[in-house]
């Protein structure tokens, strides 16, 4: 009704106070028969004689339907004249856009009007039911990429209502809208609330780990003192969690509660600290010493401390700077649009070049680059948008809004000027978003060579729906492709060479150290 009526879709009416009204209604219904005929009175109370249905015609080859799901309607269970009332909805044409609107200027599908509902109760259930409901049918109707979920969409609700109708305090709650968001396995819906985090993970270590196969290598110190304090050292190898392997652990306490396109991203939001938070001030670990020694002790953990100044290794290091005299690097999270110039014209002459894109690259755009590595102006990314008063449809391969001004999907210009020595990509799992974005134009370069790991999974915009209680969910809002077709969305970018890390004796230089030895392969 909401997304599919003539009028209800043009908020001609409270829609979320209606709802509230039929949920304290349809309580006191016993059968399966009065529900139906509850609902048909529900469905045709808005049927006044100056509601148009037009049946909508179909005739564009673009359209990509693999989000439709509309299946339910037909089960028999709802009687002969619920069920055509609600294929007269489906089939509908005639469709408002107060609720969900798709942007000229960016085809990003908007809600403005869902400004949350005045007085939230969280102890009133109704509430608590109408926050499932709204945002499940948001993503049921508007995200392009719910066809990709690992679990179909619709069979997320039972559980998800009965996590909501459960949900009586505010840490429980916060902890329902957490498990219906990592359901659609997506990179950019991460984020804990407060409520959570200081309920569960409230302390936390003093150094960082990486995650590398089936352990937790020590690779940074947050604290140097309070680390030293508990023994530990860069390079230090956690094998067990609470007595239980690194993957069980992060299955069983995280994986509900993180949305996540795969599970290299999982892993980059349990980099950090965050997989060692507890809730209490200290944690069980087993670990791996420099000398072999298997060691099992209690850490302690900290609700805060002070952070020492130095990061890692690699913020010591130059923008960009010679690795041997005829290979060039260049760290693309620390560079700037005047760096990639003068860096371009310093190593225009090597025989090869290390663009390193495992950091947010946050002041460079893709053309910034890409105008030095490729000789023509090229198409690197298939993009599906969303359609105005269309629900569960969307445009593949659309043609980008503004383009005349700017396309957002080529990249480069006609140049003879072009790098010509090998070009080597490094990405990993915190190649994510506008990384990977980027990473999706260089690779049209046609001396290029990926290496690394599944990055995140998430290549294009952020679109947000805000829930009854007032908070935001993010999602991805496009659907991203390589221009030969195949997604990128969840799956990352495509490598050509796969970089297997180990945890004992870890190689922080081992991506530089593979990439230098492919361009020396001849």
């Amino acid at each position: 009704m909401k997304y599919h009526h003539p009028d209800v879709s043009k908020g001609k009416y409270d829609w979320d106070g209606f709802f509230l009204e039929i949920m304290e209604s349809s309580e006191k219904v016993e059968s399966q028969e009065k529900i139906n005929a509850f609902l048909l009175d529900f469905v045709r109370k808005y049927n006044s004689k100056n509601t148009s249905f037009k049946e909508r015609k179909i005739d564009n080859s673009k359209l990509f339907f693999k989000n439709q799901d509309y299946d339910w309607i037909d089960k028999t269970v709802f009687g002969v004249e619920l069920t055509n009332e609600l294929n007269k909805l489906k089939n509908n044409g005639n469709i408002g856009n107060f609720y969900a609107k798709v942007s000229k200027l960016t085809r990003m599908v908007s809600f403005e009007n869902e400004k949350g509902i005045k007085d939230f109760d969280l102890n009133n259930k109704h509430h608590r039911l109408l926050t499932v409901f709204s945002f499940w049918n948001a993503m049921q109707y508007w995200n392009l990429n719910k066809y990709l979920t690992d679990e179909k969409w619709f069979d997320v609700l039972d559980g998800a209502i009965n996590d909501f109708s459960n949900a009586n305090s505010k840490v429980t709650f916060e902890i329902a809208k957490l498990k219906i968001v990592a359901k659609l396995n997506d990179s950019h819906s991460m984020g804990f609330s407060s409520e959570v985090r200081d309920s569960l993970f409230k302390f936390y270590a003093s150094f960082n780990v990486k995650i590398v196969n089936d352990s937790a290598v020590v690779n940074r110190f947050a604290n140097n003192k309070l680390a030293a304090e508990n023994g530990i050292e860069l390079g230090d190898v956690i094998v067990k969690i609470k007595n239980q392997k690194i993957s069980t652990y992060i299955t069983s306490t995280f994986a509900s509660l993180i949305s996540a396109s795969n599970s290299n991203a999982l892993n980059v939001g349990l980099s950090y600290s965050l997989i060692l938070c507890n809730n209490v001030d200290s944690i069980n670990v087993d670990i791996i010493k420099k000398n072999g020694e298997v060691v099992n002790k209690y850490i302690k953990l900290y609700e805060k401390f002070d952070f020492d100044a130095k990061t890692d290794d690699s913020d010591n290091k130059d923008n960009y700077y010679f690795v041997k005299p005829n290979i060039g690097y260049i760290n693309l999270g620390k560079m700037t649009k005047k760096d990639v110039e003068n860096a371009f014209k310093q190593f225009s002459s090597t025989k090869g070049l290390i663009i390193d894109l495992r950091k947010y690259p946050k002041n460079v755009t893709a053309s910034d680059i890409t105008k030095h590595l490729l000789s023509k102006r090229k198409e690197f990314i298939k993009v599906s948008l969303p359609i105005n008063a269309y629900p569960s449809v969307c445009e593949y391969d659309a043609e980008a809004p503004l383009r005349f001004i700017s396309d957002p999907f080529k990249t480069a210009a006609s140049s003879k000027k072009y790098y010509k020595g090998k070009v080597i990509l490094l990405v990993d799992r915190n190649t994510a978003s506008r990384g990977e974005y980027v990473g999706m134009a260089i690779q049209q370069s046609p001396n290029c060579i990926t290496i690394g790991e599944q990055t995140s999974g998430a290549p294009t915009n952020i679109t947000l729906f805000v829930l009854p209680d007032g908070s935001e969910e993010a999602f991805t809002g496009y659907g991203g492709f390589y221009p030969t077709g195949e997604s990128v969305q969840r799956n990352g970018l495509k490598l050509d060479y796969r970089i297997i890390e180990n945890a004992i004796n870890y190689d922080s230089n081992l991506y530089i150290n593979e990439a230098v030895k492919i361009i020396e392969l001849d």
